[in-house]
């Protein structure tokens, strides 16, 4: 079983607990959407469950500690690697949790997933780091809204989650990691970009501020004279395009997410133009005095060439470390963003394939512990359907076993073929959950929908072949 593995390196201290855990992983294995009576399969399994949450000496470091090792040796056998980060807002009902606004309750989950790009391929291979933030209800009420360079000061500064997860996954890759970490514009701040230049790791983040720059006959920031210098967009306007590509865009319906939104748009093929330069942003005046007053680094932007009037623009701005000089070089970063994707649907194995916030545990310690336990769930999910759609020829053996494999080929409505790949096998397990073939790619949902099904069939067909253990 291959999530053993990801478990099976987990140190309690307590022999039971270690062995406690590989059996609720495989209670869960593959079906990570059983609530935990379903996947328990009795009263002392379960309770022995619900102790396990609760146990003091169980952490969510001890249980992803395998995991984590894991994925690093996962991304030491690539050449090309990209660590995406994160967060997102995990929702539970309970007294004990943070506050995620709008009257909700929860806390943020921020996880750094490792991206292999050999190939030209997006590869998960597993997350290599994560944080929970929790949120005083308290503190949130009496905060004030203009205050945010303060919250940047402080040492356990929900802001610096950012820098706090890239060291910690380059001190578990150890030296000469080679990883790009990649971030959404949540991620855009001066005091991060001069961290990670100081330590020089690789990074490519996408900006939400037009910064200021310096200008070259400039030696010394002057804060009242730094209002008149241009800004990144007055540069990048008189760069000339390195490369100009059309691409085709797909639909989207409009999507809300906290404080950003997203409009709807409908499909269609852009012309977009690469533009790349280097230049010196100069250091807000809100930053820390103790930091350097101005950085280095390159800046990319993909810009829509005549969009339609009704549509908004693709514009995408850079900051990254990687070289910019050629348009294979601003190529490679941009592809090292799009990545970054790949943790979005991350999250949606997470949320959906694994259900996981719908087990309302009774409290905070015993919900993050679930967490942990099915951060390599999710992944694993993740990694089955990507090894469908990437190597879409590939043996079926490599996303499923030969039992269930089996089952499958003698389904009488599935009609698979007798040397059937993994994409045709993926396909299967999604028309048992209902999917039809012409609605485009299975979602979480109706794939995990066809598991379930799926062992079922598996359970009968033990039952009445006599290979269960009836004892």
């Amino acid at each position: 079983m291959r999530l053993r593995n990801e478990f099976s390196k987990a140190e309690f201290g307590d022999r039971r607990l270690e062995q406690r855990l590989l059996l609720i992983v495989e209670q869960f294995d593959g079906q990570p959407d059983k609530s935990y009576p379903e996947a328990a399969g009795g009263d002392a399994a379960l309770e022995a469950t619900y102790r396990f949450l609760n146990n003091s000496s169980v952490t969510p470091e001890r249980i992803l500690s395998g995991h984590f090792a894991a994925s690093c040796e996962r991304v030491r056998a690539v050449r090309r690697t990209v660590i995406a980060h994160d967060s997102t807002e995990l929702s539970f009902k309970r007294p004990s949790m943070g506050t995620l606004g709008e009257g909700r309750r929860g806390f943020l989950g921020h996880f750094a997933l490792a991206v292999g790009l050999d190939g030209g391929q997006r590869v998960p291979l597993g997350v290599v780091a994560m944080e929970t933030v929790l949120r005083d209800p308290v503190e949130q009420r009496g905060r004030p809204r203009r205050n945010t360079h303060r919250r940047h000061r402080a040492k356990d500064s929900e802001e610096l989650r950012w820098w706090r997860t890239v060291d910690l996954v380059e001190r578990r890759l150890g030296e000469h990691s080679g990883a790009i970490h990649v971030m959404d514009r949540e991620a855009d701040g001066y005091e991060l970009f001069a961290r990670l230049i100081e330590a020089r790791y690789r990074f490519v983040i996408r900006t939400y501020y037009d910064r200021t720059t310096v200008p070259d006959e400039e030696q010394k920031i002057s804060r009242r004279r730094a209002k008149s210098w241009p800004r990144m967009t007055d540069l990048l306007k008189k760069t000339p395009a390195l490369l100009k590509v059309e691409v085709p865009l797909s639909p989207r319906r409009k999507v809300t997410q906290a404080n950003k939104v997203k409009p709807a748009r409908e499909a269609r093929v852009a012309t977009l133009e690469y533009v790349a330069c280097a230049m010196e942003i100069a250091q807000p005046f809100w930053t820390p005095i103790d930091g350097p007053t101005s950085l280095q680094v390159n800046v990319v932007q993909v810009r829509e060439v005549n969009p339609p009037a009704d549509c908004e623009p693709v514009e995408w701005r850079l900051i990254t470390t990687e070289p910019v000089e050629t348009s294979d070089d601003v190529i490679a970063v941009i592809d090292a963003y799009r990545a970054r994707w790949v943790i979005e649907e991350y999250f949606r194995a997470l949320k959906q394939g694994c259900a996981y916030e719908k087990r309302q545990l009774e409290n905070q310690h015993a919900i993050i512990n679930a967490l942990a336990i099915f951060v390599p769930m999710a992944w694993d999910l993740l990694a089955l359907r990507t090894a469908a759609r990437v190597a879409p020829d590939a043996q079926a053996s490599t996303v499923i076993d030969d039992f269930k494999l089996g089952l499958l080929k003698r389904h009488p409505k599935l009609r698979l073929s007798q040397q059937p790949t993994a994409r045709d096998v993926m396909l299967a397990v999604a028309q048992l959950g209902g999917h039809i073939r012409n609605n485009g790619e299975p979602g979480w949902i109706v794939l995990g929908r066809g598991f379930e099904r799926l062992l079922i069939l598996e359970e009968g067909a033990l039952l009445s072949s006599g290979i269960c253990d009836q004892s």
